[in-house]
């Protein structure tokens, strides 16, 4: 029997793999002409993909998890299928349909069958992407968000920031309590954390006792405001309880940066610059 973890990770994977989109398998599927660029995407999943692409197709459609082979097999049949419902209706039958009639009525390979839209499927995929123990943003989902913020910035011109924290002394913490105490110190400074931003902020756990917060609309200021608020809120808190302390570096798009990596490479120069200067500070790049 197949581990469920397994297949849950696996299940996350292509929910997370912005590929996929309704426009994108319609073109796959012949619904729509895909342009050049599309093109050159399908041919490269084709090469190394194998089997997984179609696992990925079926999934988007059905929510449904087939193995490698069957899937190949099933899509081709599928294609077969939506033709010749094509030509007996004198119309297009969009591929989701054809795939759930063949599943559902010729295969017998799916009951209660469901069409999954992009909004559900962007809906799991945000779910899947959220760090169990903090309940943060993990970063796979944060280089998503960034990667928003950044076409919006190309596109209209529109600032944003990052900044990013660590926990000063983090390990003596942990050495002197045990990791119980530092899982708990994580888990209240990311209720601080998440409590302390607005609705369209996005807060992620980066990686340890690292954590990178997106503030859209904001410049550089304004941000090094915020972040001089969320480390005086820190100290607050945890004065009585090992004085833990954060530091934290901050980038803006565009005065810092206009890249993923040079936004995150700022911010962390930035951050370095706290820690050296003695912790428990803001520092702006």
């Amino acid at each position: 029997m197949k581990d469920k973890n397994d297949e849950k990770n696996r299940i996350f994977e292509i929910l997370n793999n912005e590929i996929f989109t309704t426009e994108f398998i319609s073109g796959i599927a012949g619904d729509r002409v895909l342009d050049k660029t599309q093109k050159s995407l399908y041919e490269k999943l084709l090469r190394e993909s194998g089997g997984d692409l179609y696992v990925n197709l079926l999934f988007y459609i059905t929510h449904q998890v087939f193995e490698n082979d069957k899937a190949k097999t099933l899509w081709e049949e599928i294609l077969v299928h939506k033709k010749h419902l094509s030509r007996v209706l004198k119309r297009n039958v969009e591929i989701s349909v054809a795939t759930l009639d063949y599943l559902t009525n010729i295969k017998d390979e799916m009951r209660n069958p469901k069409l999954i839209g992009e909004a559900f499927i962007g809906k799991i995929a945000e779910m899947a992407s959220i760090d169990g123990l903090t309940k943060l943003y993990n970063r796979q989902y944060l280089h998503v968000k960034i990667d928003e913020e950044l076409r919006r910035h190309d596109r209209y011109g529109v600032t944003f920031s990052l900044l990013m924290i660590d926990i000063d002394d983090f390990k003596k913490a942990n050495d002197t309590r045990g990791h119980q105490y530092g899982d708990g110190v994580l888990t209240r400074l990311s209720g601080l954390l998440d409590g302390a931003l607005r609705d369209l902020d996005v807060c992620s756990r980066y990686g340890g006792e690292e954590f990178v917060i997106i503030l859209p609309h904001t410049d550089g200021a304004e941000a090094e405001e915020i972040a001089e608020r969320i480390r005086a809120a820190v100290e607050e808190q945890f004065k009585n309880d090992m004085q833990i302390t954060v530091s934290v570096g901050l980038s803006n798009c565009p005065n810092s940066a206009t890249t993923m990596k040079g936004m995150i490479k700022k911010a962390d120069d930035a951050l370095y610059e706290s820690k050296r200067r003695g912790k428990n500070r803001v520092t702006l790049k």
